[in-house]
């Protein structure tokens, strides 16, 4: 199927960087979920004030995080592949193609602080 799909039409537009975008991400949550950061650091993983609070919570929002980068890695992909048929109006592409792509970086932290406030009190113990 992905054989069939004209590559000339996939000009480099946001529906192609959306795609890549995707990719991307599908990736890098698949490498945390393989090789998810050990320790807290500066460096590798996802940092927040709330994921950095003790070796607990940062595992458990790694990992978290990692899940959910991977599942909007490959939504973001297949909106990019798809939208590469419905190539009509360049302006609601790029729209679309923007806040897909903000939506789901916002979605990531917004969804991965709750879960970590549904397990863990502001001091970061769990919660019983």
């Amino acid at each position: 199927m992905l054989s069939e799909i004209n590559i000339n039409h996939m000009e480099a537009t946001l529906t192609l960087v959306t795609f890549k975008i995707g990719m991307v991400l599908f990736i890098v949550g698949l490498l945390f979920i393989l090789f998810p950061p050990k320790n807290i650091n500066s460096f590798y993983g996802y940092r927040t004030t709330n994921s950095r609070r003790n070796l607990d919570t940062w595992k458990v929002a790694n990992s978290y995080s990692a899940i959910l980068m991977s599942i909007e890695g490959l939504i973001l992909a297949v909106i990019g592949l798809l939208t590469t048929f419905f190539n009509d109006n360049k302006a609601i592409e790029t729209a679309l193609g923007i806040g897909l792509m903000f939506s789901s970086f916002i979605i990531l932290v917004v969804a991965t602080e709750k879960h970590l406030n549904k397990l863990f009190d502001k001091d970061g113990n769990r919660k019983t």
